[in-house]
């Protein structure tokens, strides 16, 4: 759980965007510990526990959309230790507005590839469709990121 609950968090906090994201994490390892016996030994551990994380935050965020048809909120992650500069924290609040905006696939994509350097087999395994596809997403979620930030200059 140690090596493995970072990455499984920023994945949780990517697609919630809420304080959610840490029990999401946790449950996710409750998970796996009592389904241990699917893991299959010949694969890597952490794309099984994204694939487990996904879908208890695309449960999540479906019961948000159930709930209320008002758009969530969305807070901003942890601010950085005093030593950044305002103008990183700015970048990265660009980076992060626009990484929202991109669509579910290329988002998640993205950060597992970006993010926690995952192959692209690994992501196919998490997000559960094929290479193609991963490729599909990371193609058109780089371009989109592209355009948007290059639509306003950074501070």
């Amino acid at each position: 759980m140690l090596r493995f609950h970072r990455p499984v968090h920023r994945f949780c906090w990517r697609l919630l965007r809420s304080p959610d994201a840490e029990d999401l994490a946790q449950d996710t390892f409750v998970r796996a510990f009592v389904h241990f016996e699917r893991f299959d030994p010949e694969r890597p551990v952490l794309p099984w526990l994204i694939a487990i994380a996904r879908r208890l935050c695309v449960d999540v965020l479906r019961r948000r959309k159930m709930m209320t048809n008002v758009e969530v909120p969305v807070t901003s992650p942890p601010a950085p230790g005093p030593e950044g500069e305002a103008s990183l924290r700015e970048q990265l609040a660009r980076l992060d507005r626009a990484l929202a905006d991109l669509d579910e696939g290329p988002r998640e994509a993205i950060v597992l590839f970006h993010i926690e350097e995952m192959s692209y087999r690994d992501i196919a395994v998490a997000l559960e469709v094929p290479i193609g596809t991963v490729m599909t997403w990371l193609h058109r979620g780089r371009a989109r990121l592209k355009r948007t930030l290059e639509g306003a200059p950074f501070a």
